[in-house]
């Protein structure tokens, strides 16, 4: 449980789409992105839904690439708060 909670301190979950977990890394190094765990799965999408690397389901990652063009201001602000 220790490992677990340590876990989220370094990579809080900042929402939920359709089941993908979407979470950023404290300091983390540039360009802006955020990090999307479906079951085994991941991808890293920049803040304005582009995939960088890795892969989640095809349905799951329109959905969330949508979901990101809609949030850009949260996660820009949430990368931010991220980097103090």
């Amino acid at each position: 449980m220790l490992l677990a909670t340590a876990l989220h301190v370094m990579m809080p979950v900042i929402a939920t789409v359709a089941g993908v977990t979407i979470y950023m890394y404290f300091r983390d190094h540039n360009p802006p992105h955020f990090h999307a765990k479906e079951g085994g799965d991941e991808e890293v999408f920049d803040l304005e839904g582009e995939s960088m690397k890795g892969g989640i389901s095809p349905k799951k990652h329109k959905k969330v690439r949508k979901w990101a063009k809609k949030n850009r201001g949260f996660l820009k602000d949430k990368w931010d708060e991220h980097q103090k």
